[in-house]
């Protein structure tokens, strides 16, 4: 398991290595899937880093939070599959983080009735913080709690937001580090393609 957390890691490393190179920009291109591209590739113009082949997360196991709608009450690694899924590893306290989650929220509206899910797992907290803070911002979206940190250190190793895209096989295909909007029409269509 040793060497399974340190070859994530390690691709942890080269993503942000990489990431740190892109810019967050909004394309000015009609929200559409270009043809002949895969929509996975097209991730990168969103600034994500697409890995080589996809990843398998070691496994974990975290909590629900009571005051969301989350259906899987114990979220465990092997929980990833089937749909398409944002994972997203975040913190109240967060700046970066904070500015993000409305667009995660309208995102998550987008992509209703389709093979698609977002999972934000509050790094570090309590309960009762990460319960009041969700409450009153309204944000209805599952979110999960990690309160020791111990998720968070092996997958968002170099810093918060960090957010990865799991295939229908629940394998990253994507990560990105840092705050953007996920709510561009564009990046909805991409998503829309994969969760086809």
């Amino acid at each position: 398991m040793k060497t399974q957390h340190r070859a994530f890691l390690s691709i942890l490393v080269l993503l942000f290595a990489v990431s740190a190179g892109f810019s967050q920009t909004k394309a000015a291109a009609t929200p559409s899937v270009k043809a002949g591209a895969s929509a996975t590739a097209q991730l990168e113009k969103y600034g994500f880093h697409i890995f080589p082949k996809p990843q398998d997360f070691p496994v974990f196991e975290v909590q629900a939070l009571g005051t969301t709608s989350s259906a899987i009450k114990t979220l465990k690694s092997d929980s990833f599959t089937g749909t398409i899924t944002l994972l997203n590893f975040w913190a109240t306290w967060c700046p970066p983080c904070k500015s993000e989650m409305p667009s995660i929220q309208k995102l998550e509206t987008a992509m209703k009735g389709s093979a698609f899910r977002i999972v934000a797992i509050s790094v570090g907290e309590t309960e009762k913080t990460v319960a009041s803070f969700i409450s009153n911002a309204g944000y209805t979206y599952p979110v999960y709690l990690d309160p020791k940190g111990t998720v968070g250190a092996s997958f968002a190793s170099q810093g918060i937001p960090t957010t990865y895209i799991l295939d229908k096989n629940g394998k990253a295909i994507a990560g990105i580090v840092g705050a953007r909007e996920y709510d561009d029409p564009e990046l909805i269509a991409v998503l829309k393609e994969l969760a086809k």
